[in-house]
């Protein structure tokens, strides 16, 4: 849509940059200072940048992005490794047991005391692994009194790797920090959607603005007419030329102005309270802040084409490209509940190291934990295994379950994107359709005007040649006021239309020249 001309004053770019995770004072959370609304005239571009400094929605909807950056900072946290420490200590007693040589009875007491730490986690390909490092002392004591002590270490790694299911895009890790990804991008157009309602709100508010000054300056205009003719009317009737019981009509007529003129002054001030609110987060602060457009409603003709406004709205609407992120994700859910259809097919393998350290008393050798950890060191005794282990429910009703539903959340998504996508060309042609109306209405209304200031200039003129009475210089005069009214309530339409066009569109900010930069933190 060719925005150009709309309003009479000279546009300039604006930027507004690190939109997203790292805002700066563009959409920066800070507050808004009043001395950033110019005082007396400003232009509509001025409103929309002050707007997208200062509006409480964009603002608020600027953190939308950031929590969900936080979602998906946490998501990774899930491959963050995890230490572990503890220790542990037993006693226990044993039960009878005789001695090989004398066949003695025997009672036997065992204590244990243990500790281990260790790194374990996960890594993207599902891999979990475990390194730990572990070591015990363990004391016996006989029933004939005979005592012995035995030290245990071992330092090893343990991974198990699912090879079918939870395996690529069955790892529940990597599905949720992929979706988490996808919300990003939907936050991202969500912010999107919010600066083109809040420019098209400015937009909106700005012509309301300007159409309710011009009324206002119409109604002025006609009070000073009546105020005129009622003056004219009472010199005469002075004078005889005409009767007095004239004069309370025209005096009605007077007082019925004054109050269509309060209600103006009343619209013109919520007017501008509407475009205020906008600009602000802080009414109060810019309460006294007189505002005044600059430039006159000067809208031009645009030629439509509905092929090229579906095509722009199709592919830059921030809802229809949430749809289609949607869809993405819902193929990503459908992935990972296809997989688990597959049975559980775990790779296991471990690899370490042990050393003991027992009493030796034909050496005379003591028991401790260095020479123990002396032969992990040395690597003398490796220890390791591998395994395949499988399993899979039968007749694995669940997961079955769960992929067909996920299919047919897929299919109804597709169908739910194509009614929106439908929706919205049916919104374009309805709004072309308005806005071509809205205009041929500007030259119809135009006309109407031109017509009607001949005919109250005509009325004038017999009424003073003395061929008619007041009143029908009254009804022209009301004529006159009703059809200026109808011109301006047209051209602020076509505007609005054009406006309403471009948000159906999604090319708002382009009309505008506001160019939106998106970096990360």
């Amino acid at each position: 849509i060719d925005e150009q001309g709309r309003m009479t004053h000279p546009r300039r770019l604006m930027s507004l940059k690190k939109l997203i995770l790292g805002c700066s004072a563009a959409l920066g959370l800070t507050a808004a200072s009043a001395a950033e609304i110019p005082n007396g005239p400003i232009t509509l571009e001025q409103c929309i940048q002050i707007a997208l400094e200062n509006n409480l929605d964009v603002r608020i909807t600027n953190y939308t992005p950031r929590l969900s950056a936080f979602n998906l900072e946490g998501a990774y946290g899930a491959y963050d490794p995890e230490f572990r420490v503890g220790s542990s200590t037993s006693s226990s007693k044993q039960d009878e047991r005789f001695d090989a040589q004398t066949f003695a009875p025997l009672a036997g007491q065992s204590d244990r005391d243990s500790f281990n730490f260790g790194l374990g986690g996960v890594i993207p390909t599902g891999l979990r692994y475990d390194i730990g490092i572990r070591a015990s002392d363990r004391q016996y004591i006989t029933g004939n009194g005979f005592s012995n002590q035995n030290y245990d270490s071992n330092l090893g790694i343990t991974i198990t790797q699912p090879l079918l299911r939870g395996a690529w895009a069955g790892n529940p890790i990597r599905r949720g920090i992929k979706l988490n990804k996808k919300e990003i991008e939907m936050s991202t157009f969500t912010v999107f959607q919010q600066l083109i309602n809040t420019v098209s709100a400015v937009e909106n508010a700005y012509y309301s603005l300007v159409a309710q000054k011009d009324r206002l300056k119409v109604d002025q205009e006609n009070l000073g007419l009546t105020q005129q003719n009622l003056n004219n009317q009472k010199r005469r009737a002075e004078v005889g030329t005409i009767a007095k019981s004239e004069l309370p009509q025209l005096e009605a007529e007077l007082f019925s102005q004054k109050k269509a003129l309060i209600d103006a002054n009343n619209s013109y001030a919520n007017a501008v309270n509407d475009l205020k609110r906008l600009l602000t987060d802080d009414f109060a602060a810019i309460q006294d802040i007189e505002i005044l457009t600059v430039g006159e409603l000067n809208p031009i003709k645009t030629v439509f084409s509905r092929s090229d406004s579906w095509n722009k709205a199709l592919n830059q609407r921030p809802d229809i490209l949430q749809s289609k992120i949607q869809l993405e994700m819902d193929e990503i859910n459908l992935k990972y509940n296809k997989n688990q259809l597959w049975p559980q097919l775990n790779l296991r393998a471990s690899y370490g190291f042990t050393g003991n350290s027992g009493r030796d008393p034909i050496r005379g050798i003591e028991p401790s934990l260095s020479r123990a950890w002396e032969k992990v060191r040395d690597r003398d005794f490796p220890d390791s295994s591998i395994s395949l282990n499988f399993s899979i429910p039968i007749p694995n009703r669940s997961a079955r379950v769960s992929y067909k539903t996920a299919q047919m959340k897929n299919e109804q998504k597709v169908l739910g994107h194509k009614v929106l996508e439908q929706r919205i060309m049916l919104e374009i042609d309805r709004l072309i359709r308005s806005a071509e109306s809205n205009f041929e209405q500007i030259a119809v209304t135009r006309q109407a005007r031109i017509s009607r200031e001949l005919a109250y200039k005509n009325q004038q003129k017999r009424y003073d040649e003395g061929a008619i009475e007041n009143y029908l210089v009254l009804q022209a005069q009301r004529d006159l006021t009703r059809e200026r009214n109808n011109e301006i309530t047209a051209k602020a339409n076509y505007l609005k239309a054009l406006s309403a066009l471009a948000q159906a569109e999604g090319s708002t900010l382009e009309n505008n020249n506001i160019n939106v930069e998106i970096e990360e933190e």
